[in-house]
């Protein structure tokens, strides 16, 4: 919801409550006026002393403490934003609350002033220099327990609010300073939202109460992707469109996808420790006021957030319990009372967590460890959301008007309530469905079937999750072919996307699997298919998560983002088209570094710290800009099309097997060879049935298996064929692109230009070539045309159709 919000307009709604913060701050130094809302004869204002105190006096171990006329820019602290802050993350979300968080905003000062840590590089191979921005190193004891740490920050800080800064203006604006300073020093040291991710005291509140959803939080997981988070990790450009800003500082990121890291992190002790302690710590600062009072008024009246002599009874009795001082410093008495409040709260949430499990095994309804925890969670959260309100929120709630104090816990309790509601059913299972459910529907919409029938009115977009699986078992012509079309077009999406890796896939995509009607066997195959088709998606897998692909992708537009601007008013613009070649794959990537350094000083400089800012590697670099190089894909496009000629001509009795196989240069027989054993499973040095009809579909031709066995058996000359040999395999796939006649290309424009106009458009080219490639993006599809269409009318005539093909035909084969 609130992730779509444009950048722009959150990023005012920033600076007005940056500076608001930062007026409440100065308020705690010099705050001359304030005090005068809180005279007793002001009755008509809310934060009157007379309004707020409920008795004569507030007493402490028995002695009323004076109520004198207060600044109030403490207690708007402590009552109002505290409160307000809780209340958006759970209820809006932590997508609205990364937003507009004014720490979070202002420890980004100093990236957006160019101020921050690098480090410098040295390419091995090429010996050149590079610098990139310093990240929090994974491996580090940083990285491996700051969880622990904040969770240790978090109680210093609330037994530090009762020591030293409830009611002391100046230690609370020091604090904050402190903070703030703390939080830019943070992300000056480290690149991306470091201080948020592994150091903010407030992460753990920001979890409990944020995790795995908000009320009104959007679904980062269905719908479709897109690099722009849903955190205010991206930026704007000079064209006023939105880019992420993502530089992978840590993964699984609760600002990408805040259920993925929650049932990512769920079976872990420190999430343990997260939940169950948070609610003891939290019930512990509430109930120590009484412990040190001996009564509720000093709590509920917030005298605490104005009781001029704060400081003064630090080693004053720490508790004062059936009107008997306990002579323990409060100095000792606050950490300690909140600590063992905190090891009680996570003892118990333990026990609590075994004896629901174990209920659970005696009702014979076995649930896995995640599901169980999760459940415990939420109750947690419930619980201290409530809990919070009620004491915490008091002090905000003798500021409402009358009539609105006894709404203000009824509506704190639906919110709370519709939260349990919409959480309680969520499991990994219940994701996971739902964000491959979103995958298959976007396969869907590629394969051209007709929908229209089934869904009374509606787009595929508005189907709900059972309705997109059911559509998928009922849809006619969704045959198998069809099935096995979309589960490898969403199996190379989410490797694409380092959404999981290559060891991953077998369970991750088994729920799918069981949807889709499409065995383990035929699953290998797939993945030998990709690995055919688009060796760089099984390489990038490897070696990549979802955080690393935004980061590359970011990288990659925000360097076209400056090519563009760079080429509107250049003096040498060949130079700079030249440059933009090369992104868009025109050009080799050989001759990238030459035409860089033709730019001037200035723009050098931009491209460097486009490099630093996202930490872009040589390798990453080279594979970034050249993944998606339009001239390989028409080059293979060109060799599919005139396989799948041969093929249909041989299965349709036009064309026969010849003994011998044509001329093969090299490089062709080394893919060959290649490709044989990786779809040769057994290594038998044959190919069987199903590993024929996993190579067909390979190569654009998803036959029936019954058709399949027709062209084995015209292929070999022997029926009911159980295996193809490697020479045989080269007869079939092999065809000289030289061997394209006229005739043939015309039919192969007539079979793009679907409306006979004379010119194939984008959504012509982009139709065709998914029937023939799922795996296509829309990008790569545009880059195709934009290659092609030397006349710039975005559209292929006949002659610019040829002409792109024509440079293929040449083939230099060995003597």
């Amino acid at each position: 919801m609130f992730a779509k919000i444009p950048e722009r307009q959150m990023h005012r709604v920033r600076w007005v409550l940056a500076l608001g913060w930062l007026l409440i701050i100065a308020s705690l130094f010099y705050d001359p006026i304030s005090y005068w809302f809180t005279l007793p004869e002001n009755t008509w204002s809310p934060v009157s002393i007379s309004n707020v105190t409920a008795q004569e006096c507030v007493k402490v171990q028995g002695n009323c403490i004076p109520e004198v006329p207060y600044a109030i820019g403490a207690i708007m602290f402590w009552a109002f934003i505290v409160p307000i802050g809780v209340f958006v993350i759970m209820v809006m979300g932590l997508e609205a609350w990364r937003r507009l968080c004014p720490l979070s905003f202002m420890s980004q000062l100093p990236r957006a002033l160019g101020f921050q840590r690098h480090r410098k590089k040295v390419d091995p191979k090429t010996g050149k220099t590079r610098h990139e921005l310093v990240k929090v190193d994974k491996n580090s004891w940083l990285a491996r327990n700051h969880l622990y740490l904040q969770l240790v920050l978090f109680f210093i800080g609330i037994a530090s609010r009762i020591l030293f800064v409830n009611s002391n203006r100046l230690a609370l604006g020091v604090f904050l300073i402190v903070t703030i300073l703390s939080a830019m020093l943070v992300n000056y040291l480290y690149a991306g939202k470091s201080w948020c991710q592994y150091f903010c005291p407030m992460a753990p509140v920001e979890q409990v109460f944020g995790e795995p959803r908000g009320l009104l939080n959007s679904a980062a997981h269905t719908g479709e992707r897109q690099t722009i988070t849903q955190s205010m990790c991206r930026t704007v450009n000079a064209e006023g469109k939105e880019h992420s800003a993502c530089v992978a500082c840590q993964s699984p990121c609760i600002d990408i996808d805040s259920e993925r890291s929650y049932w990512e992190n769920i079976t872990k002790p420190e999430y343990q420790w997260l939940y169950y302690s948070y609610v003891g710590l939290t019930v512990g600062y509430f109930v120590y006021p009484y412990l040190f009072a001996g009564n509720w008024e000093y709590l509920l009246s917030a005298a605490w957030a104005h009781q001029e002599n704060q400081l003064e009874t630090l080693f004053n009795p720490g508790f004062y319990i059936f009107n008997q001082a306990i002579p323990i410093p409060k100095l000792v008495a606050v950490p300690l009372t909140i600590g063992l409040f905190g090891l009680v709260g996570y003892f118990a949430g333990r026990k609590i967590e075994k004896l629901y499990k174990a209920y659970r095994f005696r009702k014979h309804k076995l649930v896995a460890t995640e599901v169980i925890r999760h459940r415990i969670f939420i109750l947690c959260t419930f619980f201290i959301f409530n809990f919070f309100f009620i004491f915490g929120g008091s002090n905000f709630v003798r500021l409402l008007p009358v009539q609105l104090r006894y709404l203000f816990p009824l509506v704190m309790a639906v919110c709370s309530g519709l939260w349990v509601y919409r959480n309680w059913s969520r499991n990994p299972a219940v994701y996971q469905r739902e964000s491959l459910a979103s995958r298959l529907r976007k396969q869907l919409s590629k394969l051209k079937l007709n929908v229209s029938q089934f869904l009374d009115g509606r787009s595929l977009d508005d189907l709900t999750v059972d309705e997109v699986y059911v559509l998928a078992k009922v849809l006619p012509g969704f045959d198998k072919e069809k099935q096995l079309q979309a589960y490898k077009g969403i199996l190379k999406e989410a490797l694409n996307e380092g959404y999981v890796d290559i060891a991953g896939t077998f369970e991750f995509f088994r729920q799918i699997r069981i949807e889709l009607n499409i065995s383990d066997e035929e699953h290998g195959l797939i993945m030998t298919e990709l690995e055919v088709e688009h060796p760089s998606v099984i390489e990038i897998s490897n070696r990549k998560n979802h955080e690393d692909w935004l980061r590359q992708e970011s990288y990659r537009q925000a360097l076209l983002d400056t090519i563009v601007e760079s080429s509107r008013d250049h003096p040498h613009q060949a130079m700079v088209l030249d440059l933009f070649d090369v992104m868009t794959g025109k050009k080799s990537f050989e001759s990238f570094n030459e035409v860089l350094h033709k730019l001037s000083a200035e723009e050098l400089k931009q491209v460097e710290s486009i490099r630093e800012k996202y930490s872009i590697t040589p390798e990453e670099e080279q594979e970034i800009l050249t993944h998606s190089n339009p001239n390989q894909l028409w080059q293979t496009m060109a060799y599919t099309l005139s396989a799948i000629e041969h093929l249909d001509a041989i299965a349709q009795g036009k064309e026969g097997v010849s003994c011998h196989i044509r001329p093969i240069d090299q490089q062709q027989m080394a893919f060959y060879e290649q490709t044989f054993k990786k779809f040769d499973k057994d290594g038998n040095n044959a190919l069987s049935m199903a590993e024929l009809h996993s190579l067909l579909r390979a190569v654009g031709r998803s036959y029936s298996s019954q058709r399949v066995r027709e062209v084995m058996d015209m292929i070999t000359g022997r029926p009911n064929s159980e295996s193809l040999t490697f020479v045989e395999f080269t007869n079939l796939i092999h065809r000289d692109l030289a061997d394209t006649p006229e005739d043939a290309m015309l039919q192969r424009f007539s079979f793009f230009d679907t409306d006979d106009s004379g010119n194939i458009s984008l959504e012509e080219l982009r139709l065709c070539l998914r029937d023939i490639d799922t795996g296509l993006s829309d990008s790569d599809i545009e880059e195709m045309l934009k290659l092609a269409d030397t006349s710039g009318d975005h559209q292929l005539s006949y002659e610019e159709f040829c002409e792109i093909f024509e440079q293929f035909k040449t083939v230099t084969h060995p003597a």
